[in-house]
């Protein structure tokens, strides 16, 4: 014999190879399966921090924001909140909203001003 071990035939040898390879296969799955889970929480994660980033400093200049409230109208005793057009997002329940309120924030050292659509579910306006 050449072999090291004999085989009865050829089918035999080429069942245990494919049995090895559906194990190779089997545990490359599972490595990516895990390498998915694993980019999944970390794109989360760097979601997560930078939307609570956001809000917390200045990008022109680094400086604090402090709250603002911007109104449009002309009669100062019945101001119209600004509302901004929410189309294009999904709202979180489903559907589309119409409208969202905008939020301003003011640099306190440079003065400038920050808006942010306020995507939450308590705040979305719906039709």
């Amino acid at each position: 014999m050449l072999g090291s071990m004999a085989y009865r035939d050829d089918r035999q040898a080429l069942a245990m190879q494919i049995a090895e390879l559906e194990r190779a296969n089997q545990k490359l799955r599972e490595k990516l399966e895990a390498s998915q889970r694993k980019l999944a929480k970390t794109q989360s994660e760097q979601t997560a921090k930078r939307t609570a980033k956001a809000r917390q400093g200045c990008i022109v200049c680094g400086g604090t924001l402090l709250p603002v409230a911007i109104f449009a109208g002309r009669d100062i005793t019945a101001p119209l909140p600004l509302k901004m057009s929410t189309l294009r997002f999904v709202d979180p329940n489903g559907g589309f909203t119409h409208s969202a309120p905008l939020h301003s924030m003011a640099c306190a050292s440079c003065g400038f001003i920050h808006n942010f659509i306020d995507m939450q579910i308590s705040s979305v306006v719906e039709r």
